[in-house]
């Protein structure tokens, strides 16, 4: 029994003993052919397939790289390497996951993926790869809302591309390249005709885009989300209410106007005046402003709200669909 606790060969010496019973006690060969093939069979299946899971879900080494590092080890110092392998192999992980220059460690011999959902998507987009994109969030799908997807994944690349943009790394036409993809995505995400949601009251919701330049993308998410839960949204461009252009702004009919900035930095003078802006156009409208980075000040930030004038705001697209929705149906109620 104790020999099975040595890793790997124990298992081996382990059968010495049972076979030599076996063939002491019964006077033919059967029961040691039994003891052996019966070590033959569980041994290998327990030791190469079992103990590997096993291990490699308790110390966070893949199982396929338990199996190479004993053959490595094994081959470097014999048996001696074959009984280290597994803590050789998991110092190496951890040092990968610790030390910046040795990560390539963590990625070859780790059970951890080598790329986050988010970074996985964020690279599918940068690469101009849609269809990746959208079998990558076919998959995410299986076990999560739409809603859930856009806000733990999309949006958290989005401000991964926000970030690169600001240091320079994407240029304006890399950054139309990205939103074309990404709008290409989402519109091949709709859900299926019938699938909506029916409200008793539907408000009109027109979706303006910030001035940044992933801005659109948000935005057709956010229409893409209310119209899945019955409301009728329509996505205009930043440029549709500049000083030029907001005049000729139809909101005829617009019971909320959500605006959404995936970025706001410094003092957000240019988004308290589009909130100007459309409050004079559209003064019955109520102004949702959704600001995506969740530890924006301005979400905490009461004075910072009252300067900017909207009505209320929202750190992510469910909470913005919420905002946008359960409000009206409340005043619709009182009214009635």
């Amino acid at each position: 029994g104790l020999l099975r606790f040595v890793p790997y060969i124990g298992s081996l010496l382990a059968a010495v003993a049972p076979a030599a019973l076996g063939a002491a006690v019964d006077p033919g060969w059967g029961m040691t052919l039994e003891v052996v093939v019966l070590f033959a069979v569980v041994e290998p299946v327990t030791g190469y397939v079992v103990e590997p899971l096993l291990y490699g879900h308790s110390t966070g080494l893949s199982p396929v790289s338990v199996i190479v590092s004993a053959i490595f080890w094994t081959w470097l110092w014999g048996p001696i390497g074959l009984i280290m392998s597994t803590p050789l192999t998991l110092c190496l992980v951890v040092m990968g996951r610790h030390v910046k220059s040795l990560e390539f460690f963590d990625v070859l011999l780790g059970d951890r993926p080598a790329l986050t959902p988010v970074e996985s998507f964020y690279q599918r987009i940068l690469a101009n790869n849609p269809d990746e994109a959208l079998a990558q969030a076919e998959a995410l799908l299986a076990d999560r809302s739409l809603t859930d997807y856009y806000d733990g994944v999309v949006l958290e690349g989005l401000k991964l591309a926000v970030e690169d943009e600001a240091r320079g790394t994407i240029d304006k036409a890399g950054a139309v390249r990205m939103t074309r993809s990404m709008l290409s995505v989402i519109d091949d995400l709709r859900p299926p005709a019938g699938a909506e949601q029916t409200l008793p009251s539907t408000p009109n919701v027109l979706c303006v885009a910030g001035h940044g330049a992933f801005d659109d993308a948000v935005t057709a998410m956010l229409v893409q989300l209310l119209n899945h839960r019955g409301l009728e949204a329509k996505r205009v461009p930043n440029a549709a209410v500049s000083r030029e252009t907001v005049a000729t702004l139809d909101v005829t009919g617009i019971d909320v106007i959500a605006i959404s900035y995936l970025e706001v930095t410094g003092t957000p003078a240019q988004l308290r005046y589009l909130v100007r802006r459309l409050r004079g156009h559209a003064p019955e409208a109520r102004i949702v402003v959704g600001l995506w980075p969740q530890d924006e000040a301005v979400l905490s930030n009461a004075d910072i709200q009252r300067m900017l004038g909207a009505d209320c705001y929202a750190g992510s697209l469910a909470d913005a669909v919420e905002q946008i929705a359960l409000p009206h149906l409340k005043l619709k109620t009182v009214a009635a």
